[in-house]
């Protein structure tokens, strides 16, 4: 089996089509298909099964698409790779981030290495830390900051920046009901929380749980920025790193330390493992060491 193979397997299975993954990839459809023979039989398999007019990974395909999404990946780095070392320049770096991180300490950040490396082409995308983690050690994203959450990462390496303490949030006319919420009272105010695919979301749900935590109702944003919205309306009360109410500015929101306290959230650096690192990976990771670590000062 050749690249090429691995190559046009990979259009098909995105397209689910033969014909629009022919005409993607500048070949016949009689072409294309003798091709993905030539794969099913070195393999002994079958990679797609029918489906109307299109198709779609068989079992056996789905383990096929992995294994070459790695494969095409590790190509795609060397070859990036060996021009860092003739250019020094020239490249690409994707960086998958935290809602947090990306708000607060992404614009210095991109703005000091465009300074230092203008011709690097940077994409940074925000996403959930299971995302984070998940892309890297798929060979989607090149470094990834997020959180720790295990003590063992078998595929990635995790370097500790700085740590997040956790904060109830509310306007400050609630003040005086902050205790009464952290004691399970009743109040009036209704939960605004993020949605069940952040992580934060689970400690902060195992937070109310274990304390008893009393609320009349939970809506559910995808943004920090909705929450403090609606904070700031006096409505609402939520729990949050602290990092994230500097946000806004803003005088009409109030912080309190949580009794009790949840473990401090350690925000990291998440490199993958055994896997070649772009000058690009390391120039940009040194930057981050530099102007995040001193954030625990």
């Amino acid at each position: 089996m050749e690249l090429r193979h691995f190559r046009y397997f990979k259009v098909v299975a995105e397209l689910q089509h033969f014909h629009k993954a022919a005409e993607k990839l500048c070949i016949t459809q009689p072409a294309l298909s003798n091709q993905i023979k030539q794969l099913e039989t070195e393999l002994n398999t079958k990679l797609f099964v029918r489906s109307g007019r299109n198709v779609k990974l068989s079992e056996s395909g789905e383990i096929v698409l992995s294994s070459a999404n790695r494969l095409l990946n590790e190509i795609a780095l060397l070859k990036e790779s060996v021009n860092d070392i003739e250019s020094g320049q020239l490249g690409s770096l994707k960086i998958g981030v935290l809602q947090s991180i990306n708000a607060l300490y992404l614009r210095n950040l991109v703005a000091e290495f465009d300074r230092k490396h203008p011709h690097i082409a940077l994409q940074i995308e925000e996403m959930t830390n299971r995302d984070i983690e998940k892309k890297l050690v798929e060979g989607d994203i090149d470094i990834g900051i997020g959180f720790i959450l295990q003590k063992d990462y078998p595929k990635i390496e995790f370097e500790i920046l700085f740590y997040e303490n956790w904060k109830l949030i509310l306007h400050r006319s609630h003040a005086n009901i902050a205790q009464n919420i952290l004691q399970g009272e009743k109040h009036n105010l209704k939960a605004i929380l993020l949605s069940e695919q952040f992580e934060t979301r689970k400690i902060v749900d195992n937070f109310f749980t274990d304390n008893r935590i009393e609320y009349t109702n939970i809506t559910t944003v995808n943004t920090i920025s909705s929450i403090l919205s609606l904070v700031e309306n006096g409505q609402c009360f939520s729990i949050l790193p602290e990092a994230f109410s500097v946000l806004k500015l803003n005088p009409k929101l109030a912080l309190f330390d949580l009794t009790p306290q949840l473990p401090p959230r350690t925000i990291g650096l998440l490199l993958a493992k055994d896997r070649l690192q772009k000058k690009t990976v390391r120039q940009f990771s040194l930057l981050i060491r530099n102007q995040l670590s001193d954030l625990n000062d």
